[in-house]
């Protein structure tokens, strides 16, 4: 599929999304819930689509399975217009309690954005699998049961991995390793 993107088949579009549409949508939804209507998330999955389509040559499949790569750009799109649904809200005195955050200083954001370098560059050293059950965990939000279900796991086999995971990346990041280690 992601050799028919690079090449603009149309094919390949709608391939990604008969098989992809449903997962986009439902995190799009999730997402949003609360705050955007049934067109802003069909909004956010066709976004996200058109965002595989024009960013193919960015995917790189030794870091991730497209399928993670596709709803990694769902979200993004759906964080981003739940951001502006946000300050429109509160632009209209919908909800007055709250005030929008201010931007970070200019260092806070470098230090985000290393600190993003550092996490990823944890990441990539994972095994594929636990990197992957960690993209899906943490990053898209998936049940631990349906993970385990996606990848022929016992519950239990599921939670160790992904424990593992979680210390491998403390200890790459030099954080402190926490005995309990609660999700």
């Amino acid at each position: 599929m992601h050799a028919g993107l690079l090449r603009r088949d149309q094919a390949a579009l709608a391939a990604l999304m008969d098989k992809y549409m449903n997962p986009a949508y439902a995190l799009c939804a999730r997402i949003l819930e609360g705050i955007g209507t049934g067109q802003d998330v069909e909004e956010c999955v066709s976004d996200a689509f058109y965002a595989a389509w024009r960013n193919a040559g960015d995917y790189r499949p030794d870091r991730a399975p497209l399928r993670t790569w596709l709803l990694m750009q769902a979200k993004y799109v759906a964080l981003e217009r739940r951001r502006r649904l946000t300050r429109r809200h509160e632009s209209a005195g919908l909800e007055t309690d709250e005030r929008p955050a201010p931007d970070p200083p200019p260092d806070e954001s470098l230090a985000t954005a290393e600190e993003r370098r550092r996490l990823q560059s944890a990441l990539d050293k994972l095994p594929p699998v636990d990197r992957e059950l960690v993209y899906r965990r943490y990053f898209l939000d998936e049940k631990v049961a349906d993970l385990a279900v996606a990848f022929g796991l016992t519950r239990q086999a599921a939670d160790n991995r992904l424990w593992r995971a979680r210390q491998a990346l403390r200890s790459a990041l030099g954080l402190d390793s926490r005995e309990g280690d609660p999700e």
